[in-house]
């Protein structure tokens, strides 16, 4: 504990008259008239932002090695008088340390605050870019869907027995017809099912949006879950319809729970008011006469009357069992 405390106060004899030249110098400089420091404004400020943090670096690293966590020990031992009791060299010095610290967390706190940001931003950006890709599938499959084109495309249901001389030009020209009509299907194929993923995804995705509670996990997955089990027992629900079943459970289940709540609460409180009944109507007809404790029972008094007194009174007995009964 000596040591601590000394080991501060060795340090600051020896670089007390060095310090303390430095930190007046430092203390006094901003103090000067605004009419002297107007020329040289934009030139510090320059100098001050590009070479503050690693002049920080050079004083800290002066020091010597810093451990990476405090001493519990050395803290628990400061107090405010340590540091009053410093020189007002070594407060000063401090001092602008710790501003310099400060500002640097500062500065890193705002760049990593405005990454976020930019971050939070460019995902907002990129899921709106999903949504326009997703519909622009859809609407691509919708034109593929125009009854002309389809109308052309089940010329590749033509079979062969039903066409002309494959030799003659009515033949020929079937022929050709019917394979670019499976060549067009062919084409077609991928994108129509892509189409149908991005039309079910676009669907889904409008449907979270309009309804917050698919942003929890939980109620979600009871969601899927659901739709899961209708489908493998042959009775398929919609996304729209199982939600709805899900809020539904959900809420009678609350309901319920807040019913037995109160059920359970008005129960014992009407055991608390039975009980409290029953003691009173108890007390007031106690089957032993008062006059047995007071007065005495067979040569005795108290409760050495009271038990002789049951023992020859089996009614008594019995009425005060049955009383002891209803209090439990």
């Amino acid at each position: 504990m000596n040591e601590t405390v000394e080991t501060p106060a060795a340090e600051t004899a020896v670089a007390e008259p060095q310090v303390e030249q430095q930190v007046e110098q430092v203390e006094a400089t901003p103090e000067p008239a605004p009419e002297a420091a107007e020329p040289q404004v934009e030139t510090p400020q320059e100098e001050t932002t590009t070479t503050e943090p690693s002049r920080l670096d050079d004083l800290l690293d002066a020091l010597g090695d810093i451990p990476d966590e405090p001493s519990a020990a050395l803290l628990e031992n400061l107090d405010e008088s340590t540091i009053k009791n410093l020189p007002a060299s070594m407060k000063g010095l401090f001092k602008h340390m710790v501003a310099a610290e400060r500002k640097r967390v500062r500065e890193l706190e705002e760049k990593i605050n405005t990454r976020s940001s930019d971050l939070d931003k460019k995902f907002e950006e990129l899921k709106e870019q999903n949504r326009v890709v997703i519909r622009n599938r859809a609407q691509l499959n919708e034109v593929l869907m125009d009854p002309k084109f389809q109308e052309y495309l089940q010329q590749a249901d033509v079979p062969e027995e039903e066409m002309a001389d494959p030799y003659s030009k009515e033949g020929i020209e079937q022929r050709i017809k019917k394979g670019v009509a499976e060549a067009m299907r062919e084409f077609q194929k991928p994108i129509a099912e892509s189409a149908t993923r991005a039309q079910q995804m676009a669907k889904y995705q409008d449907f979270v949006a309009a309804n917050p509670m698919m942003q929890d996990r939980a109620f979600k997955t009871e969601v899927r879950d659901l739709m899961q089990q209708r489908r493998d027992s042959g009775t398929p629900v919609s996304l729209e319809d199982a939600y709805a079943l899900v809020e539904r459970d959900r809420m009678l289940a609350e309901q319920q729970k807040q019913t037995a709540k109160e059920r359970l609460k008005r129960s014992q409180s009407a055991r608390q008011v039975s009980r409290s009944t029953v003691s009173s109507s108890n007390d007031n007809q106690d089957p032993v006469p008062k006059w047995v404790t007071e007065k005495g029972y067979q040569g005795v008094r108290g409760s050495q009357a009271r038990i002789l007194y049951l023992r020859d009174n089996p009614a008594a007995l019995q009425k005060l069992r049955a009383q002891q009964k209803s209090r439990r």
